[in-house]
This record gives structure tokens, sequence and C-alpha cells, in this order.
């Protein structure tokens, strides 16, 4: 826990070090309002007001103000009914600007912090997102980043303040304590205090743990609703309500269990605390009645006392709450420090001219883990211009062979060049900005259809986005209702989808890169939407080296080469006619979907 803590310090607080100095200023001042101010008024200045006829000692403050002497009564009571409001003044002051620091502070270290965590998730490959669940992330950046703002807005103040203010009790203790010879009084309300802080430390210690769990039910509840939201149209095919709701209630009772044993050890801290308090108090009275120890100086030692007991358990309490949020902060540091095995490189090369598209993979082998091979000894070139189609059974190996391209993953062994350049010596900028994409799902993100269309080239004039709404035919479904204006939903709500499969192809349009990848565009369309979409991706293909996932054979009718996989390797290489004579697998996939659009038909 240390080490995480001093890694989040690190590199959360270092860069805000001015406003944590003014946050430590005004915790001193407020600390030393409260855990000396009031004690020394009990010591000092009420005797003085209160002082016995009787008395023949000189009051504390005489002698360490001998001109304080012979001022009138009236004029003590004065200063005394003066000092009073000042240094509570003082204090009011101290903790607004404290707390209001505090919280200032909080707020600018949540906004790196959980900016640094979405940054990374940009970074990471797809692997990582791949292989984590989607909730699971939602639940790191949302819930876990929040819970972390809750906690230090509403115990950072004490985190700081009350250590100090205990300090500064234990200080005037201390010092009035040796005043009237109690040491052995001091000895034991320090060994009570040890025994105060082992709960403290004790219980933080379980409330990490218990946290920790809690948060990962927490997003386990969220991965189970996001999936279910994600697939209602099954949920309801299926009749998987109750399934469903099992499985969420499952989830929510895990997540409930974890928090009640956070909550006991939490709620545990502070009547022993106040226990301990008790037994210290109790003690002191003892020791102070046989030693004839005087009101006004009892009554000082106690309030020292009882500050520095009370600030203890008010840093527990914050404690506590602060290892609450350690559950949060381990798995921040996770998503933080999760290795990336596909870093930029440290010294990229650049395309020393206009992109022409020519592609290259030299002994290209690619694994999503050890015992499962999806590429295997892949060795083709691609001219700059050319139309290639990738057909095979399911899981042969056409979408991670295209998804090399971009290098949304890189290859386990060989290389992918673009213009005899290697991918990985790229930036990802500069690779990216030479590929369009149109996949099966045509996702688009809230805002208008021209925003949407745009995202392919954000510098686009009004003409430019025009021609390609134009070119991909989204003027088509434009009416009164409908403009370029139009504001969608998430994922492109308020538009079918063909529409929203129109918009994508615009985007690749405005982008007007040198290399395409359609990676099924057309799978998710009925047979009419299909026809129409293809003519566009038709258009969008020429002059770009294009390569093109087919599942429905009518895709590829003009590519002028097609690869076939099969296992992760690429089985047959060449044109439609040469391979349904030599390639039987080549063969036996065409046939089949032409006998499926025969019975279709019929």
């Amino acid at each position: 826990m240390l080490t995480r803590t001093l890694y989040f310090l690190r590199r959360f607080l270092l860069p805000h070090i001015l406003l944590f100095g003014i946050v430590i200023l005004t915790g001193l001042v407020a600390a030393a309002a409260s855990g000396l101010g009031i004690p020394v008024m009990v010591k000092y200045v009420f005797p003085v007001l209160f002082d016995s006829t009787q008395s023949t000692e000189t009051p504390d403050l005489f002698r360490i103000f001998p001109s304080l002497a012979d001022a009138p009564r009236s004029t003590l009571l004065a200063v005394a009914a003066l000092t009073m409001p000042a240094m509570f003044f003082v204090r009011g002051v101290a903790q607004w600007l404290n707390a209001v620091m505090v919280n200032l502070l909080g707020i600018r270290i949540l906004e790196d912090l959980r900016m640094a965590v979405f940054d990374r998730l940009q970074e990471l490959p797809l692997s990582y997102v791949d292989g984590s669940r989607k909730g699971d992330i939602v639940s790191r950046v949302v819930t876990d980043t929040s819970n972390v703002q809750n906690v230090l807005g509403k115990v950072a103040n004490d985190l700081i303040k009350q250590p100090l203010t205990a300090l500064s009790a234990m200080a005037a203790f201390i010092f009035m304590l040796f005043s009237y010879s109690g040491s052995w009084v001091f000895a034991t309300c320090i060994l009570l205090l040890g025994l105060a802080i082992w709960p403290v430390v004790e219980f933080g210690r379980r409330v990490a743990v218990k946290s920790r769990r809690a948060q990962e039910a927490m997003g386990d509840l969220n991965s189970v609703l996001q999936q279910n939201l994600e697939a209602q149209r099954e949920v309801r095919a299926y009749a998987m309500e109750e399934q469903q709701i099992r499985s969420f209630a499952e989830a929510t009772d895990t997540y409930n269990s974890n928090v009640i044993k956070q909550v006991k050890y939490q709620k545990a801290l502070v009547p022993i605390v106040e226990v301990v308090t008790a037994l210290s108090l109790s003690v002191l009275l003892v020791s102070a009645r046989s030693s004839n120890v005087d009101l006004q100086t009892f009554l000082a030692i106690a309030a020292s006392l009882f500050f520095c007991f009370d600030s203890l358990r008010r840093t527990g309490i914050a404690y506590n709450s602060f290892n609450a949020a350690q559950g949060s902060l381990s798995r921040l540091e996770e998503v933080l420090r999760e290795p990336n095995p596909m870093p930029e490189p440290a010294e990229p090369r650049h395309f020393p001219g206009p992109v022409r598209g020519e592609i290259e993979l030299c002994g290209v082998n690619f694994r999503y883990d050890e015992n499962h091979p999806a590429l295997q000894e892949v060795n083709l070139r691609i001219p700059a211009g050319q139309i290639v189609g990738l057909v095979g059974p399911s899981g042969a190996g056409k979408t991670t062979f295209a998804s090399l391209i971009p290098r949304f993953y890189d290859p386990t062994e060989g290389c992918v060049k673009i213009d005899g350049i290697d991918i990985r010596d790229l930036t990802y900028r500069e690779l990216r900005d030479q590929i369009a994409l149109v996949g099966q799902q045509a996702l688009l993100f809230a805002g208008s259809i021209r925003d949407n269309i745009a995202l392919g080239k954000t510098d686009a004039t009004p003409e430019e986005i025009g021609s390609a709404a134009e070119a991909a035919r989204v003027s088509v479904f434009l009416d009164g209702d409908k403009t370029l204006d139009t504001e969608l939903g998430q994922g492109g709500t308020g538009l079918s989808g063909g529409q929203r499969q129109r918009v994508a192809i615009a985007r690749a349009f405005v982008k007007n890169a040198p290399i395409l990848i359609l990676d099924e565009a057309t799978a998710s369309l009925d047979a009419e939407s299909e026809r129409e979409i293809q003519e566009q991706l038709d258009s969008l293909a020429q002059g770009r080296t294009t390569l093109i996932v087919a599942h429905r054979f009518s895709t590829i009718r003009n590519a002028h080469r097609i690869l076939v996989f099969d296992r992760g390797r690429i089985v047959a290489d060449g044109p439609h006619e040469q391979l349904y004579a030599e390639c039987p697998l080549y063969k036996e996939l065409y046939d089949r979907q032409g006998m499926d659009k025969e019975a279709q038909s019929a």
C-alpha cells in the first residue's frame, strides 16, 4: 500500500506542490489554534481571571509577561474576552481555507487521475480491451475515480489537519505534565495512546482489503448490467429474463456482502478509541488527585489529552475512509501500470512522400494466445491500388490479417510494411492517417450526421463533407426531418442500419486514404440494402489498395485478387476463375453460398 501511495503522490501530487504547501500551512495554523490554543487559555489565562484570593503563588501568565501583573482586572478581562474570539476567528478562517484548498487539490488530482487512466486506455493495445470486461473498465474509469474523489473530498482535510492537531495537543500535554513531574502518568497515557493507534492501523488494513473486493464486485455488477443492456433482443427472444435477474441479484449480493464487511471494520474504530480516551482521562484524574494538582492545571492537561485522542479518533476515521479508497486506487494503478507491448517508436520514421499503399507481410505469425495460432507463415505483397478479397471459413484468420495493417495488433513474428517501411517504425497517427476502415457494424457517435462524417477528416470543409455525403448517397435519406445537422443518439440511434452504413462510408470518402479496409461491411444488411451499399463501396475502392473481408462473395466481384484463408494460413491466392478451378475450399464456399441464394430465391 505504501508503494502505491508513493506512486500516486509522486505522479499526481507533485504537479500541485504549491497548492499542497498552502494546504499544509493552513492546516498547521488550524491545528495550532485547536491543539494548543484552548489548553493554553485554560492553563494561563483562566487562572488570572478566576485567581483565588487565598493563592500566594504568582500566576504563570505574570511570570511570562511581568508587565501584566499591575494591569487592572478589567483590562485583563477585556484582553481575555478579545483573545477568545480572535483565536477562534483565526482557527475558523484557517479551517475554511484549509477545507477549500484541500477540496480544490482533490478535484485537480482526480481530474489528472481520470484523464491519465483514460489516456492510458487509448494507448493500450486492443488485446487489453478485448481481454477485459467492458463493464469492469467503465467501473474503473467512472466508479473507482469517483470513489477516490468522494473520499478525498470528505477526509483529505482531516488526514492533514487532525494529525497536526494531535501533535500540537501532545506537545502541550507533554510540556504541562513534565512541569508537574508527571512522568509516570505520561508513560501510562503514551501506552494507552499506542493502544488506540493499533486499531487505526489494523482496521485500516482490513478496510483496504474489503474495499478492493467491493470494487471488484462492483465491476462484476457493471459487467452484468452492460451485457444485459447490449443483448436486450436476445434476452427477450430466448426468455432469459429470470436468468438475468438471478445473475444481477447474485452480483448485487456479493457487492453488498463486501460493503457490509468493510463498514463493520470502519464503524468499530470509534467506540474503541473512545473507550481508550476515557481510560486515559481516568488515569489522569486519579494521578492528579493523588499529586494535589490544582483544578486549572488539571483542566489544561485534560483538555490537551482530550484533543490528542479526539484528533486521533478523527484521524482514524479519515484513515479508514482513505483505506476504503485503496481498493479503487489499486484498480486504477493496474491500468496505469499495465505494460504496453506496442509502444510508439522512440525514433519514428516518416513516409518520404505521398503514400502509394503497397502492403507487404514478411514471415508473419500471430497468436492471440500460446495455444491458438491465428496466422501462420504469411508472406505476401499487395501492390498499390490492388483490390484484394479475403475469404475463408469463420475463424480462418481473415479479420486478424486485416487488423495487422492498421496495427491493431503486432505480429508475434515477422513484420508488416507499407511502402517498404515497417509499420512499427511509424507513429500510430501517421500510419492510421493512411487507412480508412468500414466495419460490419457502422459505429456512429452521439452528435450530428455532419460531425460523424467529419471524423474521417477533422479539418474537412463543408464542401468536402457534402461531396462525401453525396458520393455515399447519404443525401438519399435526407429530407425535411433529417439533414446533415440532425443530432443522432449514442450508436447512431435515429438511423436504420443501411443509413448508418452510408454515413460510415461517407466518413471513409472524406478521409480519402490510400488504403481501405472493408471488414464484412454489408454482412448485417438485407439483400436490397447490400446491393445499394455495394455500389458506394465499389466507387470508394477505386484507386485505393483495398482489403475486403468477405462474408458474401457478391462483395468481391470486382476484386483483382482473392486470398483464401484456412486455419490461419493462406492456402490459395489468385483471381476468381483460377481459384474456382484449382482450390477445392474456395469452390465449396462459393457453391455453398450460391445454393443459399438459389434457396432464398426459391
